[in-house]
C-alpha cells in the first residue's frame, strides 16, 4: 500500500469515527475524553493503564502504538475501545491510551483539544534505562544497545518537556513512578481528584486480554496489583557523561512538568 493510499484511508477510517460518535450521541452516548499517559518506555504506564481501568467509567486497550495528530485520531480511539471490548454504548467518562514515543504526537495542538486530558507520568533516568536494557535482553535479544536506550530516553523526556510546557494547569496532570509505586492510594485519590470522577479506583485490577500483550510484556503486570518499585540490576555505561546526560534531561523535564504535580513528592 502506497503513503497516499494509506493516507486516503486513514482519513476516511477518521472520519467514519466522527460520524459514529455523533450518532452515538442521538442516542444519548455522549463521547468520553481523551486520557493520555504522556510517558517514555519503562515508566509505569501500562500499570497505571490497569489502575485507571478498575473505575467502570474509564477504558481502554492497552497501548496502541497509535498517532494522534487530529480530532478524529480521539475518535477513533474511543470508537476502537468501545469496540474492543464489545460494549458500544457503554458510557463512558475516559478512554485512554499510552503514548510513549515521540512520533505518536507529531504536533502539540492535539493535545489542547477541549477533550484532551495529558497526564505526564516519569521515571528517574537510572532506573528506566536499566529497566529498559533488562526489557531488551529478557524479551528482544538485546535490541537496544545503552547507546540507543540513552538517545531514546533523553530525547523523549526533553519531548514531554515541551509538550508541557504548551499546556495550562487542568488541562494536565504529573506523576512519578516512584511516587505511584511508593504512595499508590494517595496517588489515586489524587487522581481521582483530577479527573473529577465520583468513584476512585483500586490497587487491585483486573488482567485483560491485551495484558502482557500490548505494553509492559513482563511478569509483574500480571500480579494484578501495585507493587513496590521494581529492582532492576545496577546499570553502567562506559561513559559516564552519557549517563549524567540522560540525568540531567530527566531534572530538567520534572522542573518543567512540576507546576502539574498531583503530590508534594513530585514538585
Amino acid at each position: 500500500m502506497c503513503d497516499q493510499t494509506r493516507k486516503l484511508r486513514r482519513r476516511a477510517v477518521g472520519q467514519a469515527c466522527i460520524l459514529a460518535e455523533r450518532g452515538l450521541a442521538v442516542v444519548g452516548v455522549a463521547r468520553p475524553q481523551a486520557l493520555l499517559l504522556m510517558g517514555h518506555m519503562r515508566c509505569g504506564s501500562t500499570l497505571l493503564l490497569h489502575l485507571l481501568m478498575t473505575n467502570p467509567q474509564v477504558s481502554g486497550q492497552g497501548e496502541r502504538n497509535a498517532v494522534y495528530a487530529s480530532g478524529a485520531d480521539l475518535a477513533r480511539l474511543a470508537l476502537s475501545t468501545r469496540l474492543a471490548h464489545a460494549a458500544p454504548l457503554r458510557r463512558l467518562r475516559y478512554v485512554a491510551d499510552q503514548v510513549n514515543h515521540n512520533h505518536a504526537i507529531p504536533e502539540e495542538r492535539v493535545l489542547r483539544q477541549g477533550r484532551v486530558k495529558a497526564l505526564f507520568l516519569l521515571r528517574g533516568s537510572d532506573a528506566a534505562l536499566a529497566s529498559l536494557l533488562e526489557l531488551s535482553r529478557r524479551f528482544y535479544e538485546g535490541a537496544w544497545s545503552c547507546e540507543r536506550a540513552l538517545d531514546y530516553y533523553v530525547g523523549r523526556v526533553a519531548r514531554l518537556r515541551e509538550l508541557g510546557e504548551t499546556l495550562a494547569p487542568g488541562q494536565a496532570a504529573f506523576l512519578t513512578y516512584e511516587t505511584l509505586t511508593a504512595q499508590p492510594a494517595e496517588a489515586l485519590e489524587s487522581l481521582r481528584v483530577f479527573l473529577g470522577l465520583a468513584q476512585g479506583f483500586s490497587q487491585d485490577y483486573a488482567i485483560h486480554a491485551f495484558t502482557g500483550e500490548r505494553g509492559d510484556p513482563g511478569p509483574r503486570i500480571a500480579s494484578g496489583r501495585v507493587q513496590p518499585a521494581a529492582r532492576v540490576p545496577e546499570l553502567t555505561v562506559a561513559d559516564p557523561r552519557q549517563l549524567e546526560r540522560a540525568r540531567a534531561a530527566y531534572r530538567s523535564c520534572r522542573q518543567g512538568l512540576a507546576r502539574f504535580a498531583l503530590l508534594a513528592a513530585d514538585r
